[in-house]
């Protein structure tokens, strides 16, 4: 594509070189047509002058010579016969002929001329009494012509300088300008609103210039208060604990928190997505046109599986209407994880259903034979020695249980101890040796596998309770003459406490429901070694405390073990 400024430099050559033509042809009709007329009448008068002449006239005659020597002319007279009277010297009359033939036109004008420029002659044919023709050389025309051609191409020559001056000086007061503000404005549409075009000198394009600049910073303004209200919007959604989706009015999906992506759309992009694919549930889909249909916010609570794990939702869908509330300019998604308040709901159900259950077994024994003695049964010795050592026993039960109860709230509540610096060999070894003369009576055997000064923070006694209920559980649960290893190392800047039994093992989906109150994997085996089912609990919850890690494998019939992970203590 040809620049401007070479269009411009084409056209204003072309118009110059048009009109000097113009101008050339027009000067050199007008001198040749002067020149034309002028020789004319002069050889008219000549020729009538000439017409006078007969034969044998010695005085025209001689003034013939002379016109002829002077004028580089040849004369032709005919008489009335059209018979030759005088022809110049040195031409035969077939010359005389061709000229004539030539130039003559076959008319009876008294008077005829004709120029030939290319031979630089004319012809001007009297025509009265006698027929006078003149053939005479004019230069004049060619020269003047070539004169014209001369000083015209050197004054074309002075203008193409001249012309790319002006050239140059339009392009860059007026089109350079001009390109500056399209490639600013080409900028500014790209989204570079800071993009500047210096103000120029030239009044008419001054406010051009300034008006680009006004323009700028005003975009540029706006821009910048977009990114503001855009950061304070993602800002505000990327700190709300819920997961939320923003819809604009295409069905596009113009922003989602980081809430809703690590739940629902984990490493998959999203933005500029269509919401009927980003969204996998139907159910929310339904809402999302519910809520388009209706132009009111739909709710309702949902149970969405996550992950494998099954979560609970509420969800809100609402449509965001413009000013006047004609149209839907998008959709707000916001889905609130209530899983931990149904499961604390549960929880508080499960717990009172347990604690009903686990209380109400010793009181109705202790109420039943309460009864029996006060019918009679206390005046035999024996029984009432039997029913006496039943309600001890089941008063300690109770006893136990609620010791333990209020020993787990204190813990949940309290959610921090006094951390000191532990030797955790040291004090597993100690534990050991609490625990000893229960495995005793099992003939249960340790081996101890233990690293030596290994430390940990932790509240001393409380974990001296979570390795002696983890080594009392390894006892009860395991047969007659086995063996439990008691390991503590370390790795990866972690103390490490594993103990592995040899007892019935724990089926895999009961895995993840032993640190639950009150869950026992052998009912009957746990009440007859006086447990409550809350010992586990009791331990997840300490070693939580101590921001340490439990963790259990177990295979059925062959063993289980428990891994305790406590960050090591180095200083």
């Amino acid at each position: 594509m040809i620049s401007f400024k070479r269009n411009l430099l084409l056209i204003l050559t072309t118009v110059i070189v048009v009109s000097f033509l113009l101008l050339g042809t027009l000067l050199y009709l007008a001198l040749a047509k002067q020149f034309i007329d002028g020789d004319k009448a002069g050889l008219t008068k000549d020729a009538k002058i000439f017409e006078s002449y007969v034969s044998g006239d010695k005085r025209v005659e001689d003034l013939i010579r002379d016109y002829e020597k002077s004028y580089h002319s040849s004369i032709l007279i005919l008489d009335k016969d059209q018979h030759v009277i005088y022809k110049t010297a040195g031409t035969s009359k077939k010359e005389f002929n061709q000229f004539i033939t030539k130039y003559t036109l076959e008319n009876n004008d008294k008077v005829n001329y004709r120029y030939d420029g290319s031979k630089e002659k004319s012809l001007l044919r009297y025509k009265n009494n006698q027929t006078v023709y003149i053939l005479s050389e004019i230069k004049a025309i060619n020269i003047v012509q070539k004169m014209i051609i001369k000083y015209f191409s050197i004054g074309l020559l002075c203008m193409f300088p001249i012309i790319f001056i002006i050239v140059r000086y339009i392009n860059k007061s007026y089109i350079q300008p001009i390109k500056e503000v399209t490639y600013a404005s080409k900028l500014l549409s790209d989204g570079n609103y800071k993009v500047r075009v210096p103000e120029s000198s030239v009044t008419e394009t001054k406010d051009l210039f300034r008006s680009t600049n006004i323009l700028a910073r005003t975009l540029q303004d706006l821009n910048n208060e977009q990114k503001l209200q855009r950061n304070r919007l993602e800002t505000t959604l990327q700190n709300i604990p819920s997961a939320t989706m923003l819809v604009n009015n295409n069905g596009e999906v113009a922003i989602a928190n980081e809430t809703y992506i690590n739940l629902f759309n984990k490493r998959q992009p999203i933005e500029h997505g269509h919401y009927e694919t980003v969204i996998k549930n139907q159910s929310i889909k339904q809402m999302i046109k519910e809520a388009i249909a209706i132009e009111k916010p739909v709710n309702d609570t949902l149970s969405i599986t996550v992950n494998v794990h099954k979560k609970y939702f509420d969800v809100a869908v609402v449509p965001v209407l413009s000013k006047k509330r004609k149209k839907i300019e998008g959709i707000v998604i916001v889905l609130h994880d209530i899983t931990q308040l149904k499961s604390l709901e549960q929880m508080r159900k499960d717990f009172v259903a347990n604690v009903s259950h686990e209380l109400k077994t010793p009181i109705t024994s202790i109420k039943g034979f309460t009864e029996t003695l006060i019918d009679g049964a206390k005046n035999d010795p024996e029984t009432l020695d039997m029913f006496l050592e039943i309600i001890l026993k089941e008063s300690n039960r109770i006893q136990v249980l609620v010791s333990e109860l209020l020993e787990l709230s204190k813990i949940e509540q309290a959610n921090h101890f006094e951390m000191t610096k532990v030797n955790l060999p040291q004090k597993v070894f100690n534990s050991v040796e609490v625990v000893h003369p229960l495995a005793e009576k099992k003939n249960i055997k340790f081996n101890l596998d233990f690293e030596k000064d290994l430390y940990v923070l932790a509240e001393p006694s409380k974990l001296k309770q979570v390795v002696i209920n983890l080594l009392s559980n390894a006892i009860n649960y395991s047969y007659e003459d086995a063996t439990i290893t008691v390991k503590v190392y370390h790795k990866d800047r972690n103390c490490i406490l594993e103990i592995t039994d040899e007892g019935i093992g724990i089926a895999p989906e009961e895995q993840l429901r032993i640190f639950e109150r009150f869950y026992r994997v052998d009912k009957a085996r746990s009440r007859d070694s006086g447990g409550t089912g809350l010992g586990l609990a009791i331990v997840k919850h300490i070693v939580e405390v101590f921001k340490g890690e439990i963790e259990v494998e177990s295979k059925e019939g062959v063993g289980t073990t428990f891994r305790v992970i406590l960050k090591q203590h180095l200083y």
